[in-house]
């Protein structure tokens, strides 16, 4: 028996990705680990069950589980319903003149700071600009008692759509996935009188919903405020910065990795490395003051002996843990596996167009590769030769001289830093934001050189300013706007957060002997 509808309420309009979107399809794709997805058709888009699953999660978290149920569906015990939205398929607007990436990934071992061995993958992505068609509806059955409820989960939506609070896809915390709806309307088709179903089949244009009534449904229907600590460095490179490409050119043996952006070319240094280099310093951190001079994890075997480096208090917390080992941890009310800390991609402001990045990749010879990057008004950057020196002879070694094409004088975008505390348990939350001040100390001192070739004067990162805010911050999260980082130095940090970071020290040393 079909069930009674009164009227769909839809949200519909252009998703615009601000960061690369990876979201996996099924199949061999000889070209990279993980490919996109795709249709029958074998054209690029966004299924609907992604971009479901992750409006579900955040209506979840703001408007309680009760609620979501009944909209979404569910099914316990032999009880439950089907769902009233239905998310359509998001297809690529602008798919002609993307160009697919393939990003490399690789785990860094954490005794020889070197590539872990067999950890290293690659990923395809939708470039940052991608336009995606965007629609979902909610069926109302009732509109004296379902409509308000439909109409406060659109709106709730809407506005974290509209403010990029949504992240889409694989590696959402390492600078994919990020997204902002534009042109969003809300409209409204009556199917319970017969005027409306004429209008539905004479496909006249469906009610605009008035702006005050979704925003005043909106402030109804939130159960909880999704608190989140934001921080934006402003930062330049005192020498050459970049990420190593993974593809070698011709001219050159090693070039910096570049993405696209709505048809031209940057620079970029990925959230994943930008992450990467955090953690990696946060464990250096913790285990300091654990004093935890030989873990367990030094006896075991290379690709267990990275993984098990990555379980630590704390930093599985910030950063993310294993969703096997997650999810076998019962006794945890937070939400395993996804850190609570997000790092997006970092894009140089300097861009070019594919003519002249094709020419500078191209290029067969020294004269050749200037003239292009002269051409790009990239005079700035250097064409360099490196050589590994033989240890006995004291000579060049045979065999060991490449090139790397650096860009120096480079202005880049700021940090963008983002820090969702439903993910950190109440009783670790100021210890984890701590660290992370530590670790910004850290990198306002220099000590934190990113990218390629860190150990080899280049990545060396001067802070000019850092920037504290966030959204919806109430008590004790007020304090964080307060926060200052002068000279590498941190200022105006609440007594009660050096006091807890104390204790958690304490524990943590009575805890390791």
């Amino acid at each position: 028996m079909a069930r009674e509808i009164y009227s769909r309420l839809c949200l519909s309009g252009t998703l615009i990705t601000e960061s690369p979107l990876h979201v996996g399809g099924y199949g061999d794709d000889v070209d990279t680990d993980l490919p996109l997805a795709r249709d029958g058709a074998g054209q690029l888009y966004i299924p609907g069950t992604s971009l479901a699953g992750a409006f579900r999660s955040f209506a979840e978290m703001v408007l309680g589980e009760a609620t979501i149920n009944k909209l979404w569906g569910y099914q316990d015990k032999g009880q439950g319903n089907a769902s009233f939205v239905l998310v359509e398929d998001a297809t690529v607007e602008n798919a002609d003149p993307l160009v697919i990436e393939i990003r490399d990934h690789v785990g860094i071992d954490r005794e020889y700071g070197c590539a872990a061995e067999n950890i290293k993958y690659d990923r395809a992505i939708l470039p940052r600009g991608t336009r995606l068609s965007f629609k979902l509806a909610v069926e109302v059955a009732d509109p004296h008692n379902d409509r308000e409820l439909a109409l406060g989960m659109i709106a709730a939506l809407k506005e974290a759509l509209e403010h990029g609070k949504i992240r889409l896809g694989a590696a959402k915390t390492r600078g994919l996935g990020r997204i902002k709806l534009e042109s969003a309307s809300v409209t409204e088709q009556i199917l319970g009188t017969r005027e409306g179903i004429l209008a539905v089949l004479e496909q006249a244009d469906p009610v605009e919903v008035d702006p005050g009534e979704i925003e005043r449904a909106r402030l109804a229907c939130t159960r909880q405020r999704t608190t989140r600590l934001k921080v934006e460095i402003h930062w330049e490179p005192v020498g050459p910065m970049m990420v190593k490409a993974g593809l070698e050119g011709i001219a050159a043996d090693v070039f910096p990795l570049v993405s696209h952006i709505e048809g031209e070319i940057a620079p970029v240094l990925p959230g994943s490395s930008i992450k990467g280099t955090f953690r990696a310093h946060a464990e250096r951190i913790v285990r300091t003051l654990r004093q935890d001079l030989k873990p367990s994890w030094l006896e075991a075997s290379s690709r267990q002996r990275f993984l098990d480096a990555l379980e630590v208090e704390l930093i599985n917390e910030l950063f993310g843990r294993r969703g096997e080992k997650a999810a076998a941890d019962k006794n945890r009310s937070w939400l395993p596996g996804l850190g609570a800390l997000s790092v997006a991609d970092c894009y140089a402001k300097k861009r070019v167009d594919s003519e002249q990045w094709r020419a500078i990749e191209t290029a067969t010879d020294d004269f050749e590769l200037r003239r292009a990057l002269d051409k790009a008004e990239l005079q700035t950057w250097s064409h360099d030769y490196h050589v590994a020196i033989d240890r006995w002879l004291g000579s060049a070694a045979e065999g060991f001289l490449y090139t790397v094409l650096e860009p120096h004088r480079t202005e880049w975008e700021p940090i963008q830093l983002e820090i969702n505390l439903l993910r950190i348990p109440d009783d670790l939350r100021i210890p984890a934001i701590v660290l992370l001040l530590l670790i910004l100390r850290d990198l306002a001192r220099s000590q934190l050189p990113l990218g390629y070739a860190t150990h080899r004067g280049m990545g060396t990162v001067k802070v000019n300013t850092v920037l504290f805010g966030g959204d919806d911050l109430d008590h004790p999260w007020d304090q964080w706007r307060n926060i200052r980082l002068e000279n590498g130095e941190l200022r105006n940090i609440p007594p009660s957060w050096n006091e807890a970071w104390k204790q958690w020290i304490e524990r943590n040393q009575e805890n390791s002997t």
